[in-house]
C-alpha cells in the first residue's frame, strides 16, 4: 500500500534552495527568482560553452547544455529544498536530506510510482504541471479527429506517390466523441469537439449530471457503452494499476466498427499486441496514437506500416509556451509553498495520480 500523505513545509526563515533539473532560459530563472528575496537558485545543467542553447523544453538533455559532474552535483542536492524537474533518479532522494518538494513538468507520475519513488520520502510533496498541457493537446486531438474524417491519412501517401486519388471525404459535426478520463486536456478538447458540432461523452471515476459540453457522463463499469457508443474514442487518462491495459481486446471488441482510438495519455493504456489485431482484421477503423508502451516505437512494429495508423512520437503537449508555462505554475506554487498553503496538483501515490 502506498504511504499515507504527509508534508513537508519550507523553512521558516532564510534562503530557500531551489535544484532546477532541466534547461531553463534565464527570462525562466528570473522569474523564479523574482517570487521571493529566500530564493536561491541552482542548476544540475549548464550551458556548454560556446555552443548554440536550443530551447531547453520538458526534457532534458537539449542541444548546448550539458550535466554537472557527480562531484559538483552532489552540494547543490545536499542543500536543495526543493527540485523544478522533468525526470530524475531515485538516488537523488539519498542525497537531499533536506528535499520538501518536487514539482514536476510533466503531467503524469506513472514513472515515478514505478521507480519507487514515493516509498522512501513520503513525507515529499510532488505536484505535477497537469493544466499547462491543455492547449497544445487539444489542438493535436482535433487535428487526428480532422485527418480522419477529412481524409487526410490517406491523401498524404497519396502525394508522397503522385497520385490523383479522389476520394468520398466526411465531416466531424455529428460525430460522438468519447473521452476515458476528464481532467484539463479532456476539458479542453470537449470544448473544441462541441464547436465543431460533435457530440461529447466522457467516462470519469466520479459521473455528474450532464453539463455542456458533455452530453453524458459514464462509470468505470459503464465504458463498453460508451465505447459502443462512440466514433472517435480518446484515452485521457492518467496510467494506474486500474487503467493498465483498460483498452484490450474486449474493449476493442465493443468499439464501432469504423470508430478511430486516439491516444495522447500513456501507452500502457492499450494492450498493444490487442490494437494491432484489431486493426489488422478491420475491426476498427483506425487509431491516432501518440504514445506507447515502448518508446520510441520499435522499427519492428507494424503500426508503422498501417494505413489506417496515425503516429506521432510523443510529442503532442510539446509547443513553443511550455517551459514558461510551466515556470508560471510553479512561481504560482513556490510562493504557496512559502507561505506554508496547499498546493496545486499535487499528487496522491495512493490513486496515482
Amino acid at each position: 500500500m502506498a504511504p499515507q500523505q504527509t508534508t513537508q513545509h519550507a523553512p521558516a526563515t532564510g534562503p530557500v534552495y531551489v535544484l532546477i533539473n532541466f534547461p531553463l532560459d534565464a527570462a525562466e530563472r528570473e522569474l523564479v527568482r523574482g517570487v521571493s528575496p529566500r530564493v536561491q537558485l541552482d542548476s544540475s545543467m549548464e550551458p556548454e560553452p560556446g555552443a548554440a542553447q536550443a530551447p531547453g523544453g520538458a526534457t532534458p538533455p537539449a542541444p548546448g547544455w550539458r550535466r554537472l559532474p557527480d562531484g559538483e552535483l552532489a552540494p547543490l542536492l545536499a542543500r536543495a529544498h526543493v527540485l523544478f524537474t522533468f525526470r530524475f533518479p531515485v538516488e537523488w532522494l539519498q542525497q537531499a536530506p533536506h528535499l520538501g518538494w518536487i514539482q514536476l513538468t510533466s503531467a503524469g507520475v506513472d514513472h515515478m510510482i514505478g521507480a519507487g519513488l514515493f516509498e522512501p520520502r513520503p513525507e515529499v510533496q510532488v505536484t505535477t504541471a497537469s493544466g499547462i498541457h491543455a492547449i497544445p493537446i487539444a489542438e493535436h486531438v482535433i487535428g487526428y479527429i480532422l485527418a480522419f474524417v477529412r481524409g487526410l491519412v490517406r491523401a498524404i501517401p497519396a502525394q508522397h506517390e503522385s497520385r490523383w486519388d479522389r476520394y468520398a471525404p466526411d465531416e466531424a459535426y455529428g460525430k460522438t466523441l468519447g473521452i476515458v478520463g476528464y481532467g484539463p486536456i479532456a476539458q479542453r478538447t470537449a470544448v473544441l469537439a462541441q464547436a465543431l458540432g460533435m457530440r461529447v461523452l466522457v467516462q470519469r471515476p466520479t459521473p455528474t449530471p450532464p453539463a455542456p459540453p458533455v452530453a453524458r457522463f459514464y462509470t468505470p463499469s459503464e465504458l463498453p457503452e460508451l465505447l459502443a457508443a462512440s466514433d472517435f474514442v480518446l484515452l485521457a487518462a492518467p496510467l494506474t494499476p486500474a487503467t493498465r491495459h483498460l483498452i484490450d481486446a474486449p474493449a476493442l471488441a465493443a468499439m464501432r466498427p469504423g470508430a478511430v482510438l486516439i491516444n495522447i495519455a500513456r501507452g500502457g493504456l492499450v494492450d498493444e499486441p490487442a490494437l494491432i489485431t484489431a486493426l489488422q482484421a478491420g475491426q476498427i477503423g483506425g487509431a491516432a496514437l501518440d504514445v506507447f508502451e515502448q518508446e520510441p516505437l520499435p522499427a519492428t512494429s507494424p503500426l508503422w506500416t498501417m494505413p489506417q495508423v496515425l503516429i506521432t512520437p510523443h510529442l503532442a503537449g510539446a509547443n513553443p509556451h511550455y517551459n514558461r508555462r510551466a515556470t508560471e505554475l510553479f512561481c504560482d506554487n513556490l510562493r504557496r509553498y512559502l507561505a506554508g498553503e496547499p498546493l496545486r496538483n499535487r499528487v496522491d501515490p495512493q490513486r496515482g495520480y
